[in-house]
């Protein structure tokens, strides 16, 4: 019964963030303004409107909705909650290189169990729920052709990112390759095989994560965090994320697999 009920709630999330990129492109085909946030980050109407449009379509199940742009003043009193991403990349999308998405994810018991990535300019759609995922089909990238694939932010690599993989990384793969890429398309390359690791020490927030963190976890990989290595924590008294490391399935270490 909880399975079915969760499969509704997927169904609805689906909906939702494909009704939320096409306003989203909508505003993408403009000359849209770029509005700064007291934390600094870049905001635009798209943001806004996917936002609004994502919490109407998610009304009906009754469950409590937290969003960048939509946040309560409390949290705490939720086990169970939407925590959505409408504009994941907004960085990129003011660059108009495309690598921005909408994040959908449903937390319960403080895990995320339910995710939906939405790639608008692409038309391509990730999702999990439990352990069900879900992604397009990749060419010939898969992990048996290809180097060994490090993926950083396009716009948030920071020097701690180059520090851990010279330091951790590079001495067992000498031959590695770094991969530049925008907004939760990290972690979609993660769960699809195309990549292997995402290293991040940049800024990010729960719901940069959350919906990427389910469909990861779905796939068999894995999000954790530098300092101790345990997976990232959900609804904590604060949004931010710290430092992380997100694994593929083939390079989980949780599973003691290195390939």
């Amino acid at each position: 019964m909880y399975f079915c009920g969760m499969e509704k709630l997927l169904s609805i999330a689906i909906e939702a963030a494909l009704s939320a990129a096409k306003a989203i492109m909508e505003v993408y085909a403009t000359q849209f303004e770029v509005y700064t946030k007291t934390d600094d980050s870049p905001v635009t109407q798209a943001d806004l409107r996917a936002s609004n449009i994502i919490k109407e379509i998610l009304k009906p199940s009754d469950i409590p909705f937290v969003s960048e742009e939509d946040l309560p003043k409390d949290r705490s009193q939720f086990k169970r909650y939407w925590l959505v991403d409408p504009l994941d990349g907004t960085a990129e999308f003011v660059k108009r290189n495309g690598e921005f998405t909408v994040n959908i994810a449903l937390i319960d018991d403080k895990q995320p169990v339910l995710g939906v990535i939405y790639a608008p300019v692409t038309d391509q759609l990730w999702y999990a729920v439990g352990t069900h995922c879900v992604c397009p089909p990749v060419s010939t990238r898969t992990h048996a052709v290809r180097p060994y694939t490090v993926l950083v932010s396009r716009s948030h690599r920071t020097p701690e990112v180059d520090e851990y993989i010279n330091k951790v990384l590079r001495p067992a793969h000498p031959d590695l390759v770094i991969d530049t890429q925008g907004s939760s398309l990290k972690f979609a390359r993660l769960a699809e095989g195309s990549a292997d690791v995402y290293v991040c020490y940049s800024k990010t927030k729960e719901w940069d994560t959350a919906a990427a963190d389910a469909i990861l976890r779905a796939a068999g990989g894995c999000v954790l965090r530098i300092s101790d290595g345990k997976p990232l924590e959900y609804s904590k008294k604060e949004y931010p994320n710290p430092p992380f490391v997100a694994w593929a399935a083939h390079r989980n270490p949780l599973h003691c697999i290195d390939s």
